[in-house]
């Protein structure tokens, strides 16, 4: 019998040795076999029998494969165009799958819950998502390569124009990764390009325009009048089958062409309300001007007037007429070039530019659980070739700094860019109108406007029954927590 339990303890022994990197309870154990009997000892001789099986590695604890995890949820609002070049691209540098999901503007809004890993955006949107809390503010890792020593945040966000910053920036902090920030212009052919030259020299020089822009402004107006070719009836006929289709685009885009025109007058520095008060300030005069000039200019020219910034801009340059006009940014598509739209004669950019908050943005979503996949997707969305690649499908995507741009033989598109990116440029934000629930002030701006070109000698009652359903507007959401957010758009509050 002592032969037998000699034998059981050099087993136990040997068994002890090959365990003991195993099972990390083996010193426990161990202590528990000192102060019991043979009985005792093999019982836990068969526990350890079962305790090295199940020390096998586990393979359900190694981390899947990207091509197994959930797909990442991307949400891309008002810009469907992206979804194909987007899919393309990612496909070839990850195996991280992708679910993309197209929803309007105006569904943003109704939008519960928030699911999605990354949501892309509009600019005048930031406000509505931040007091959702559907994005999170962004993340250190989604604008530079966590190893890269030699760049810090800072640097890389300090490295964008001022008007990129200004899109991604909601009461001091940075949310989005700016993937663009199109400013509107003016493109003018066969017109005095004079007027909106002495305009800006007013704009940069004085601080209380009074009624210079108006003036200026009526002068261009006088010379396209002069110059037009079509009859006033056949114009007439034109707008009235133009306003008959207009959908959420051209409306938005309706919106935009006013804020433009209101950018050049006081409304630039004194804002859409009066803050201390909250109230609407568009029964202003500034505001009423702006309305009446937007009515005009439709008249003249309804196709560039009530038509989307890029198509806009396309119309006017190929324009074969003596004069032609637009308000807008020209396209990137690669397929555009000054002789496949047949343009001839000089055409001339506005020294005049102001962002309309169209440009797209890309954020983290708050609720992710793929926060450090969806860094990634930021990171990779935002280098320069996938900005080469997305921009020509849409032109609401910018290249960086210095990248080389196709499109640069063009002449149209030169000029726009000597604008769009000059350094010295002052970019106020008064006239935004990106704080939460923009979207339902911009519907009755929307009605309004198109009133106004429907019966002109109405402008100053529709204004200000504008300005009176803004106020009430604002009553009903809360006229404190609408402060505060319009104070967080133009960054005087944190």
């Amino acid at each position: 019998m002592q032969v037998h339990l000699d034998r059981l303890d050099t087993i136990l022994l040997l068994s002890k040795e090959q365990n003991r990197s195993l099972n990390p309870t083996w010193l426990m154990l161990e202590k528990f076999v000192q102060k019991t009997g043979f009985l005792s000892n093999l019982f836990v001789l068969i526990c350890l029998v079962g305790c090295e099986a199940a020390s096998k590695p586990q393979t359900d604890l190694v981390e899947p494969p990207a091509s197994r995890r959930p797909a990442l949820r991307v949400l891309i609002v008002d810009a469907p165009e992206l979804e194909k070049e987007i899919s393309v691209q990612w496909q070839a540098a990850s195996d991280q799958l992708l679910k993309i999901e197209n929803i309007s503007n105006n569904d943003v809004g109704a939008r519960e819950p928030f699911n999605a890993d990354v949501v892309i955006y509009p600019s005048i949107l930031l406000g509505d998502l931040v007091k959702k809390e559907a994005i999170s503010r962004l993340p250190e890792e989604a604008i530079r390569k966590v190893s890269d020593t030699d760049s810090t945040q800072d640097s890389v966000v300090f490295s964008w124009p001022v008007r990129w910053r200004n899109s991604v920036t909601f009461g001091g902090q940075l949310f989005a990764v700016p993937l663009g920030a199109n400013s509107l212009c003016l493109i003018q052919r066969g017109i005095d390009p004079t007027h909106m030259d002495d305009l800006q020299k007013h704009m940069s020089s004085s601080k209380d325009l009074k009624n210079q822009p108006l003036e200026l402004w009526d002068r261009l107006l006088q010379d396209l009048e002069t110059a037009a070719v079509n009859s006033v009836q056949e114009r007439q006929q034109t707008l009235q089958q133009r306003l008959q289709k207009t959908d959420e685009e051209i409306k938005h885009c309706l919106v935009d062409r006013f804020l433009f025109i209101a950018s050049t007058s006081n409304a630039r520095n004194r804002g859409l309300f009066d803050l201390l008060k909250m109230e609407s300030r568009l029964a202003q005069p500034e505001f009423v001007n702006a309305a009446k000039i937007l009515s005009r200019m439709a008249r003249l020219s309804p196709d560039t007037v009530l038509a989307g910034h890029a198509k806009a801009w396309g119309l006017a340059v190929a324009n074969q007429e003596k004069s032609s006009f637009a308000i807008g940014w020209p396209s990137t598509s690669t397929t555009s070039s000054d002789e496949d739209v047949g343009a001839t004669g000089a055409r001339t950019v506005s020294p005049i530019a102001w962002n309309p908050g169209r440009g797209l943005i890309a954020s983290v979503a708050k609720k992710t659980k793929q926060t450090a996949v969806s860094c990634q997707f930021l990171y990779w969305l935002g280098k320069s070739e996938q900005r080469d690649s997305l921009r020509t499908v849409c032109p609401r995507i910018e290249l960086l700094p210095g990248q080389a741009d196709r499109n640069s033989g063009r002449e149209d598109y030169r000029n726009y860019q000597a604008i769009n990116n000059k350094d010295s440029r002052v970019e106020p934000m008064e006239l935004s109108l990106r704080m939460a629930n923009a979207n339902q002030y911009r519907s009755v701006l929307e009605e309004c406007l198109i009133a106004s070109i429907n019966n002109p000698e109405q402008i100053d009652s529709a204004l200000a029954a504008c300005a009176i359903k803004w106020d009430e507007l604002t009553s009903k959401l809360g006229i404190d927590s609408q402060r505060i957010s319009e104070e967080q758009s133009l960054g005087y509050r944190k």
